[in-house]
């Protein structure tokens, strides 16, 4: 897929914005989720807490971003790029981000269309690979038990 870097730079920050949005007014709790909605109507990611609470929304349009084909695709390997930098900055290592700690792709609903990264403290799945090693494993264990 053709990288959006404009979308991926906006992404990164928003992240970013979103945690320390969290952190600022972080009074002794957690956070173990954070949930990207992407608002097809009006053009904006909007960023919540696991408690739903908004923390960040943001224009596309205002950031003159365009979309070449489907826009849930395009966010989500933009969110694949960035997370992946973003582990790599240790930005997930605050005291206030509670493991296991996932970012999800969700609807208006909340419900989860796209786990975009797993962190535990020695696991770290990024992109569903935590269910498609899972769906592998128990494969190779049911042909073995067969065998």
């Amino acid at each position: 897929m053709k990288t959006n870097k404009n979308l991926e730079d906006l992404l990164k920050s928003a992240i970013q914005d979103s945690l320390a949005t969290y952190g600022a007014s972080n009074d002794g709790n957690y956070i173990g989720d954070l949930y990207i909605y992407y608002n097809e109507e009006n053009q904006s990611l909007t960023f919540f807490d696991d408690m739903e609470q908004e923390l960040l929304c943001i224009l596309l349009s205002e950031n003159s971003i365009q979309f070449q084909t489907n826009p849930l695709k395009e966010i989500k390997y933009a969110s694949g790029k960035v997370l992946k930098e973003l582990v790599n900055e240790k930005a997930f290592d605050k005291e206030y981000i509670y493991k296991p700690f996932t970012v999800d792709l969700v609807d208006e609903d909340f419900t989860i269309l796209e786990e975009l990264i797993f962190i535990d403290d020695d696991t770290l799945k990024l992109d569903n690979e935590l269910w498609n090693d899972l769906d592998k494993d128990l494969d190779d264990f049911f042909n073995d038990l067969m065998k």
